[in-house]
């Protein structure tokens, strides 16, 4: 269970090789801003077949709405395929090695998932064929657009970005924040809160495409972490589009909520610990081989009890990591993943590589703390993970429920 399969291993060696050959000469630029990622995301779909592997997904998704004769496609429909190749281990295997070397890449491609997999799991066969078909072969990028700027934790609760239904379209006003990709997207799934004629609202996803009136993107925000991956601001001024554009239906309640967003926050949830897994991975590995190299006071610095000690840690921390993140690709392959399980991953995995890569930068002493090595990088970057997807007392508090209910 705990041991990766000879695929896996195969597949773990060739996405590595590509990242030591296209990502990591990449990096600065990405960072800088003077390159943008999305030609090295249709790379790697290409080189990899990974775009190949989602785009059987997205026609097995095709095949069931045909056999369904045409009828509503269930709401839990994307589910069953998240993992590529029908594997997540494989998804996991694939977000690890690239957040060892640019989370922010692994970030933009999860991020034009996300868009796509709304669209499977409650788009009609049209929809499917002219917009998530083209995300999963990396044809287009998407955004998937929940928060805004006066409602973060509370997504749901305190949402103002509203969809009028008027005749055959939607109206959409309001405005959305730390949007990953908005400033480059072609397509984003909007999130809003629809309103039809004196009814009560229901919140669902909205498809709206760049280029259509009424739409705008800020430019990329300035971020502490994570440069590699352009984050932005979407607005919506009597934005019109097609009522066909609307995932899922308006007569089913769901209490102010939408079982779908919340379905892929938590499929948000069980891909970041593999990112985070990347990260403590790399920096366990750089600590390791700096400590036995570097030598004070005429021995390895590795011989000292208190770098040796924090070595354990972190090789602690390592273990762990890695065990969450099999057991949620397991519970994804049963069936058996819930919220408590990967809010327990998220958070353990999010607060540990802040704490390994800070444990990294200090192995490293004035070295660690230069942008010539990868950890300055790799610990601006964990600290998204404590934030996004859910803050870690966001997490703490759906355990608790889970538990105390």
């Amino acid at each position: 269970m705990f041991e990766l399969d000879e695929t896996q291993l195969a597949f773990e060696s060739a996405v590595r090789s590509w990242c030591e050959r296209e990502l990591a000469p990449a990096v600065h630029a990405l960072e800088s801003g003077a390159r943008l990622p999305y030609e090295l995301l249709r790379s790697l779909g290409r080189d990899l077949g990974i775009a190949e592997l989602l785009d059987a997904m997205g026609e097995r998704r095709l095949a069931d709405l045909s056999r369904a004769s045409g009828s509503a496609p269930p709401r839990d429909g994307a589910t069953e395929q998240s993992g590529l190749g029908g594997d997540p281990l494989l998804t996991s295997v694939l977000l690890k090695e690239l957040s060892r070397v640019s989370p922010g890449l692994a970030l933009v491609l999860i991020s034009t998932l996300g868009c796509a997999m709304t669209i499977l799991a409650q788009g009609t066969a049209a929809l499917i064929k002219s917009h998530a078909l083209p995300l999963l072969r990396f044809e287009k990028i998407g955004a998937w657009a929940l928060t805004e700027p006066g409602a973060g934790s509370d997504a749901f609760g305190g949402m103002q970005t509203r969809a009028v239904v008027d005749g055959n379209e939607l109206v959409l006003n309001g405005q959305k924040t730390f949007i990953s990709n908005a400033p480059h997207a072609d397509l984003f799934a909007i999130y809003a809160r629809v309103v039809q004629g004196d009814g009560e609202p229901v919140v669902r996803a909205v498809l709206v495409e760049r280029g259509t009136e009424g739409l705008e993107t800020g430019p990329p925000l300035r971020k502490m972490g994570m440069h590699d991956s352009p984050t932005g601001e979407i607005f919506l001024n009597d934005c019109r589009v097609p009522r066909t554009n609307l995932l899922g239906s308006l007569t089913e309640r769901t209490h102010g909520r939408d079982d779908a967003a919340l379905q892929t926050l938590n499929l948000e949830r069980t891909v970041m610990p593999a990112m985070c897994l990347g990260i403590i991975e790399r920096c366990v590995e750089e600590s390791v081989r700096y400590a036995k190299e570097r030598k004070q006071f005429g021995r390895p610095i590795a011989e000292f009890q208190g770098i040796a000690f924090k070595l354990a840690r972190m090789e602690l921390a390592l273990e762990n990591a890695r065990n969450l993140v099999f057991k949620l690709a397991w519970a994804q392959r049963e069936g058996k993943l819930d919220a408590r399980l990967a809010s327990l991953a998220k958070l353990y995995c999010a607060e540990q590589a802040v704490e390994v890569s800070l444990a990294a930068i200090q192995v490293h002493g004035g070295a660690g703390y230069m942008a010539e090595l990868p950890l300055e990088k790799l610990m601006r970057d964990a600290k998204m993970f404590e934030i996004g997807g859910g803050t870690n007392e966001i997490q703490l508090q759906t355990i608790a429920r889970s538990i105390l209910s």
